[in-house]
């Protein structure tokens, strides 16, 4: 089967949610009774309404960022998976808060240790929400854009720590991390990418349309794309705001990159491959490059793909952005629950590469 064959497979086997994303973001359908349809089988979805319940409106770091499934970065993540997007009600109404409180605080100097962190998580999740027009939203992901493009200049991976010695008051459980050199986060403006940057700036059409922001965009990712950077760890290391120290936490690890997708890893690289396939730097990559090619390991004979259930999991608690929650509709009783997932994964990463 070709693309188009696939697609339609698709509308045959998958479910509310695969039908409509695939209708939508793959086909681009056109005709509104159709679209109509689809959306109404998508509301009535029973997985659809259970993560619309879980959605919770406080703002405190741990309501935002954390391995629950009601935290923000989770809830809304799944349900953008799903199906959910700017547009669609109720999700406007139960992304409101989050809009609103990004717009009163985006300009504001940071008081509590991680609000950069904080807004720039917010803006990335929202930005792949599809609310890329809402000012505040385009503010902050620009805003980081901007950031680390200049902290780049001049900057040496291999240099981007601290003697550790001549400060007092690391905590001992924070001991075993390296020391971030201060001048790399003036007020919080940490000048290399969490990954919600990078994944920001492939969702947010402000950068891809925009020539000299989509510039910026591919020169940070030649920089993530570099073993200099893949090589610092996962925290970046421990940076000191005030008196007291904290982890810096999610730097824009290519899961693949250096070790063999499986396990854990698998889903990750899904996630990313779909969030970073827009961008030219990373279509001509060898990472991109020998990660399709993995994926092609798991074609079907008839042209679908399957992968290993157990590589796509649905746990009960954990990020999103680790690939913790890949189903869609259903599984149980479904015996091709995850060929149609796994079909529909590689379908969305080649549309979003331009492949298709």
């Amino acid at each position: 089967m070709n693309h188009r064959d696939l697609a339609y497979w698709l509308l045959d086997n998958g479910g509310p949610i695969i039908r409509f994303r695939t209708l939508v973001d793959i086909l681009e359908e056109q005709d509104v009774g159709i679209i109509s349809r689809a959306l109404n089988d998508l509301i009535e979805s029973s997985e659809v309404a259970k993560w619309l319940d879980l959605i919770e409106h406080g703002i405190a770091l741990n309501d935002v960022h954390s391995s629950r499934p009601s935290a923000f970065e989770n809830v809304i993540g799944k349900l953008v998976q799903l199906g959910w997007r700017a547009g669609l009600q109720p999700f406007d109404n139960k992304t409101l808060f989050f809009r609103v409180w990004l717009s009163e605080n985006v300009d504001k100097e940071p008081v509590a240790a991680h609000e950069i962190f904080k807004r720039t998580l917010i803006a990335s999740v929202l930005a792949r929400a599809g609310y890329y027009m809402v000012e505040a939203v385009q503010k902050q992901v620009l805003s980081r854009l901007s950031t680390i493009h200049r902290g780049m200049e001049g900057l040496n991976l291999s240099q981007i720590y601290v003697d550790k010695a001549e400060y007092r008051g690391i905590p001992n459980d924070l001991a075993g991390h390296d020391l971030v050199n201060p001048q790399l986060y003036p007020n919080q403006q940490f000048a290399l990418p969490w990954i919600h940057d990078v994944y920001a700036f492939g969702h947010l059409n402000l950068v891809l349309e925009n020539s000299q922001h989509r510039e910026k965009a591919e020169q940070i990712l030649d920089m993530v794309l570099t073993p200099e950077y893949q090589n610092l760890p996962w925290s970046y290391g421990i940076a000191k705001y005030g008196t007291r120290y904290y982890v810096l936490g999610w730097a824009a690890h290519l899961p693949g990159y250096s070790n063999a997708v499986e396990g854990k890893s698998f889903a990750k690289i899904l996630i990313a491959l779909d969030a970073l396939a827009p961008f030219t730097c990373i279509k001509k990559s060898q990472w991109f490059q020998n990660s399709m090619k993995f994926l092609e390991k798991y074609r079907n004979e008839s042209g679908t793909y399957s992968f290993p259930r157990s590589w796509v999991p649905e746990k009960k608690s954990g990020y999103w952005i680790m690939g913790e929650y890949m189903a869609f509709d259903e599984r149980r009783g479904q015996t091709n629950a995850i060929e149609v997932e796994s079909t529909f994964r590689i379908l969305s990463i080649k549309k979003r590469a331009g492949l298709l």
